[in-house]
């Protein structure tokens, strides 16, 4: 015969089945953990990447910012007085942020300009400003770490 049993002790035991039956599994716990250690592992690889583009997004930011303030001398710079303050005042010297520093010791980036001879024609003079990261623009050397540009240069007392 079957027996059945108090209510107080059947709903004990249908309790403890649910309680297995919720439960995860061995095999899931590691299924999970590999999961997430997978996907840990393509995060962390991607990560040197991500530094690195935000390391030269910065140093182009701040090439930016010293070919702006060049800009900004050479055009307050007396037409006539171009070719002397050129070879008075570079090379100038930069840190990581962009700010002048007075020795190439203390330098990240080295600041050189030329004025083609072939260009400066009448009333116009093409500047060449070269800025070399962590080396002087004029040596030989990787062209990667070098940036230049070129400003046009107006006699603005011609204009007048």
């Amino acid at each position: 015969m079957h027996k059945q049993l108090p209510p107080e002790e059947s709903d004990q035991t249908a309790r403890r089945g649910n309680h297995f039956k919720n439960a995860f599994s061995l095999v899931e716990v590691i299924l999970a953990i590999g999961i997430t250690m997978f996907a840990g592992l393509v995060i962390f690889s991607l990560l040197p990447a991500g530094l690195s583009s935000l390391q030269d997004t910065g140093m182009q930011i701040v090439k930016t910012e010293i070919f702006r303030t060049i800009e900004a001398e050479l055009s307050s710079t007396p037409y006539g007085e171009l070719e002397n303050h050129q070879k008075a005042r570079f090379p100038i010297y930069f840190d990581n942020e962009g700010l002048e520093v007075s020795n190439a010791s203390n330098a990240i980036f080295t600041v050189r300009c030329e004025i083609p001879t072939l260009e400066s024609e009448g009333d116009l003079s093409r500047m060449v400003v070269k800025i070399g990261h962590l080396q002087d623009p004029d040596q030989s050397g990787s062209s990667k770490k070098i940036s230049k540009r070129g400003f046009l240069i107006a006699n603005k007392e011609s204009m007048k």
